[in-house]
């Protein structure tokens, strides 16, 4: 049995993949350098080297905080799997950001087969919304997984009810919703054997990208 932790990594890997409309991994898109940048029109400014250096600046202090604040939650030992981990990855959506990425383990989160929180989700989502409103220039990717028992459809209208509830309850905790976006990739993307107990509980997971938004980008673009 393994005690709870959190994981502090920083890789800046390149070739991330952002998601489509749709939920399977034939649809995963490659990010390329050359990806067009909306127009300034729209609010959105390219992302340069100064750009990125600066807001990759402000990210390690958001996940800094978050680390700090999540340290209080007590490990407890759950199935011998680690429930909490946050790292720095490259944003989903431009490689040439820093995103942190929150994974929580299902065993804090939901019961099987259930969408609705548990009361043990209460400690870790709590202080996720605290440290999102206290840094409100960043926006916040949800996304649900499953294993990969049952039927697929279940499975994937599974993964979005989770995401949406983890949403919610942020919403609920004074995270404003256009911050944020739900989306379920059911049992898609495993990160361990859906063969065993354990690795299916590995499978069962939400994890949170805290990402820059445009008010960042503007602000560092003007430095």
């Amino acid at each position: 049995m393994k005690k709870v932790t959190i994981m502090l990594t920083a890789c800046m890997c390149a070739g991330m993949f952002i998601f489509s409309s749709c939920h399977s991994k034939k649809d995963l898109v490659v990010v390329t350098e050359e990806a067009p940048v909306v127009s300034d029109q729209m609010g959105v400014v390219p992302v340069t080297v100064e750009v990125a250096k600066t807001t990759g600046k402000q990210m390690q202090v958001q996940e800094k905080e978050l680390v700090k604040a999540l340290a209080i939650f007590n490990a407890e030992e759950v199935d011998g799997d680690t429930i909490v981990t946050v790292d720095l990855v490259p944003d989903l959506k431009n490689d040439k950001l820093q995103a942190i990425k929150l994974g929580l383990n299902d065993s804090v989160l939901f019961k099987i087969n259930s969408a609705e929180l548990s009361p043990k989700a209460d400690s870790v989502l709590s202080i996720v919304a605290a440290n999102m409103v206290n840094f409100p220039e960043t926006d916040a990717t949800i996304i649900g997984y499953t294993s990969h028992t049952g039927p697929q459809a279940f499975n994937q209208e599974l993964s979005v009810k989770r995401a949406q509830s983890v949403m919610k309850y942020l919403a609920n905790n004074g995270v404003k919703a256009s911050r944020m976006e739900a989306m379920g990739k059911g049992w898609n993307d495993p990160v361990a054997s859906n063969k065993t107990l354990a690795g299916r509980a590995l499978n069962r997971r939400v994890e949170i990208y805290i990402t820059v938004g445009q008010q960042m980008i503007q602000k560092a673009a003007k430095k």
